[in-house]
């Protein structure tokens, strides 16, 4: 027995286009075979549509479906987790499309569009993927829409009308209910993509790592400011502290037996001695910067700041070498809060165990370094003139900053300070350290960025790759650890302007930039202010809606009803909701009372009326062919004229094939003007 479709012929193809729009985002990232298993589908559709071709039977559908189920698992290597699951969710929402036949079938599809369309903001949450989800919402609305309409008569540009404004009218609920409907962790939360590639520096230096990670103009983070920005040249924004040097590489190293608890601060545990000395040593009317960072997926634990820093909001720590750590690795955007004072470093000690780390150097590495080094301690009166002395030696020698250094030797340092003399941020910083250690005074490396470009809609500072840096601390009696940049002895302008600007005033600097196309980030012009424009609206969604967590609703809520508390949180929410109600039923009761006539419609009572003016008032609701007796009655003459229009606009009105075109209606309309003149 044949099976009757039963979908409207004028919903097909919305239902076609939300199937491909719906899917288009697992495509686009998922297997090859996904998008010419979907083709597939949509080929037989469209066949069986021009009746070349019969839906597939049950054994076909049941082998497609294995089909898709071995080579999801063939791809991810199993069938659970995010990536795999939605791969799998997409391919099985085409192939019940390929088995619609009733309208139960496409009720079905529908509601499982909304899941599919749903599940790509599991992997990507930018303003843009929100509004191509709510598209495909809306056409899945209007396939709802369409499939509740019969074939007469109806339109599928008027299915796609009703559901645009179905999407309206549900969006001020919606916002009401993320404002006030407590925060749970959503669903972009989830540990999505856990194999991906780390991506910004490493957990170490050694020569060329930095100029490497400067060749990217890729987003590294982003810091709004609550008040005052610092000035370009104050913008050390630390990420790792460096302590361990052996030879080539540097890095992160604690005196060995330290447990963590003392080297290590989080909010609500015991406050160790370090901490409570940096917290005695605030005052308000030290310099200070308040501000949130929101940081890009890097899937580590470090993150950025100035100095130094006292977390305020967001799941971090604080370290006794000043640097913020995430407890968990950074898999997603990030966002935490902090309160910066540089005038409290000073406050932290250095203990026997830690003096002996900052000294530490390798005994067979920069044999020439450590005597220079050696004679400096010798000739100076103090750790700070040694220091003096180190700047002075890279201000007066031949160096030269560069992006593209040649590659150094098996002892870098001797390489470095007595050959090549071309390096950049991590070569000096690198080199000066060690001079400072081989000349007795603690040093030690810090890498993170320095700068940021603020972007002159707001009041956010955006820190690319590029501004990847590195420089020195020493430790100073009565000053704590003092940050030494010896870059800035050699390139002033890297600090002062950026990047860009030393790379300009560089030897190779101008071809570095077109080659890295970072140039293009500086030019003015149509191109920046609207890349300004996008980057500012992406903030604000990562501030506002992706931000918008249980901490933040808090403080919102605190502000705005007094205290958060769980009745008076849904007393709002009920006169909130309660109120978009009352309005939306007032729009219907205006709506109903002002409904708009359709054009044959006002032909009708345009008729009506002429007719209740020149004689006695007619009553409503007469059918067309009353009206035209009626008028018969009182204007025998007009009987024919009456006739000839009624027959005319019943075949126009009634016709299921098609609406009147404007030549049919010039000619009703001039059917009734002649009738007109036989009433007067």
């Amino acid at each position: 027995m044949a099976r009757i479709y039963q979908v409207p012929s004028h919903t097909r193809l919305w239902l076609a286009l939300a199937v491909v729009l719906c899917s288009i985002p697992q495509l686009v990232k998922g297997p090859l075979w996904q998008a010419g298993l979907l083709v597939v589908v949509i080929l037989i559709r469209w066949l069986v549509e021009q009746q070349r071709l019969t839906l597939p039977g049950r054994i076909v559908r049941t082998l497609l479906l294995i089909g898709a189920v071995v080579l999801t698992f063939y791809s991810f290597g199993r069938l659970y987790g995010p990536e795999a699951g939605v791969a799998l969710l997409v391919s099985l929402f085409a192939l019940k499309y390929l088995e619609v036949v009733q309208q139960r079938d496409a009720y079905v599809v529908i509601v499982l569009g909304y899941f599919v369309c749903a599940t790509a903001l599991l992997f990507s949450q930018t303003p843009g993927m929100f509004l191509y989800v709510v598209l495909c919402m809306t056409i899945l609305t209007t396939c709802l829409v369409g499939i509740n309409h019969s074939d007469t008569r109806a339109s599928g540009f008027q299915h796609s009308k009703r559901a645009v404004v179905i999407t309206l009218q549900a969006i001020p609920m919606m916002v009401v209910l993320f404002l006030l409907v407590p925060r749970v962790a959503p669903l972009w939360n989830m540990q999505v993509g856990e194999g991906k590639a780390r991506t910004g520096m490493s957990d170490s230096m050694s020569p060329g790592q930095i100029s490497e990670l400067s060749e990217s103009a890729e987003l590294a983070f982003r810091a709004d400011f609550a008040g005052e920005i610092p000035p370009r040249a104050e913008r050390y924004w630390r990420g790792l502290t460096l302590s361990h040097y052996d030879g080539r590489t540097w890095q992160q190293a604690v005196p060995q037996g330290q447990p963590e608890a003392q080297y290590l601060y989080r909010r609500g545990d015991d406050k160790p001695d370090w901490y409570q000395r940096l917290e005695s040593r605030r005052a308000p009317q030290q310099q200070s910067y308040r501000y949130q960072v929101i940081v890009e997926p890097t899937q580590r634990r470090w993150l950025f700041s100035l100095d130094v820093p006292f977390p305020l909001y967001g799941d971090v720590a604080l370290a006794k070498d000043m640097r913020l750590l995430a407890n968990q690795p950074v898999s997603e955007r990030f966002a935490y809060r902090v309160d910066s004072v540089p005038a409290v470093a000073a406050a932290i000690n250095l203990t026997g165990q830690e003096r002996q780390l900052m000294l530490s150097i390798p005994e067979d590495a920069g044999r020439k370094a450590r005597g220079l080094a050696q004679q400096w301690r010798l000739e100076s009166d103090s750790s700070w003139d040694i220091v003096q002395r180190a700047l002075r030696y890279f201000r007066e020698q031949p160096f030269h900053y560069t992006l593209r250094p040649p590659r150094l030797t098996a002892d870098p340092v001797d390489d470095f300070l007595f050959r090549t003399r071309r390096g950049f941020c991590e070569h000096y910083a690198s080199s000066f350290t060690f001079l400072m250690r081989a000349a007795g005074v603690p040093a030690r490396v810090v890498v993170g960025y320095q700068g940021g470009e603020q972007n002159e809609l707001g009041t956010h500072l955006l820190v690319r790759q590029y501004d990847a840096h590195a420089w020195s601390e020493v430790w100073l009696e009565g000053q704590g650890w003092t940050r030494v940049d010896p870059t800035g002895a050699v390139a002033p302008e890297r600090i002062e302007l950026g990047l860009r600007e030393a790379l300009e005033n560089s030897e190779d600097g101008r071809d570095v930039l077109d080659d890295l196309g970072l140039r293009r980030f500086s030019d003015g012009g149509l191109f920046a202010k609207v890349s300004q424009w996008m980057e500012y609206v992406d903030f604000r969604w990562q501030t506002w809606v992706l931000g918008y967590d249980s901490a933040f609703q808090s403080e919102f809520l605190e502000d705005l009803l007094g205290a958060a508390t769980p009745v008076r949180i849904g007393i709002a929410l009920i006169v909130a909701v309660g109120l978009l109600m009352g309005l939306y039923a007032l729009f219907l009761l205006w709506q109903t009372g002002n409904a708009k006539l359709t054009l044959m419609e006002r032909e009708y009572w345009r008729l009506h009326q002429r007719a209740s003016e020149r004689g006695r008032p007619l009553v409503a609701g007469l059918t067309p062919m009353q009206l035209c007796q009626a008028i018969s009655e009182q204007w025998p003459q007009a009987a024919v004229a009456a006739e000839n229009w009624a027959k005319y606009y019943q075949k126009l009105h009634y016709d299921p094939a098609s609406a009147p075109d404007k030549q049919q209606r010039r000619h009703l309309r001039s059917l009734r003007n002649r009738l007109y003149k036989l009433l007067d």
